[in-house]
């Protein structure tokens, strides 16, 4: 008997194949449709995006990676060149000889307020020549 049970089981089986609706409700051979024609549609779209994503990354990284290379590299030939701009300004402005020229220009704004009448106003007026410019213009 119980080989005649293992066989009506085994028979119920193979007949609740095709008697037994999908879990979704489906008819078997609706969801077999789907499966043969659907998967390899979705697939295909899948694979075809992804693919096109990969392309645009690759430009993306192509164009970032060397305008951004070229970019870095001027900037950091402009930061050099500045830096050695200040590092002279810093050497001239700093030097003996420069504090003498600036006594030198006190003096010759001092000589020029002199010079000039009481209504005139020497602060904008630095240099001797640009004095006698100025009263010349008046």
């Amino acid at each position: 008997m119980r080989q005649g049970a293992g066989e009506k089981t085994a028979l119920k089986k193979e007949g609740e194949i095709f008697q037994r609706k999908a879990v979704i409700g489906l008819d078997p051979a609706v969801a077999i449709v789907f499966i043969v024609v659907g998967l390899p549609v979705a697939g295909g779209l899948a694979l075809a995006a992804f693919s096109e994503y990969l392309k645009h990354r690759r430009q993306i990284a192509t164009l970032q990676g060397t305008g951004d290379k070229r970019e870095v590299e001027q900037l950091r030939e402009r930061v050099r060149e500045l830096e050695q701009r200040v590092e002279t300004l810093e050497a001239i402005v700093t030097s003996p000889e420069f504090q003498l020229f600036r006594e030198r220009m006190r003096e010759i704004r001092a000589e020029a307020e002199k010079a000039l009448p009481s209504t005139q106003q020497p602060s904008t007026l630095p240099f001797p020549q640009d004095a006698e410019k100025q009263t010349q213009r008046l």
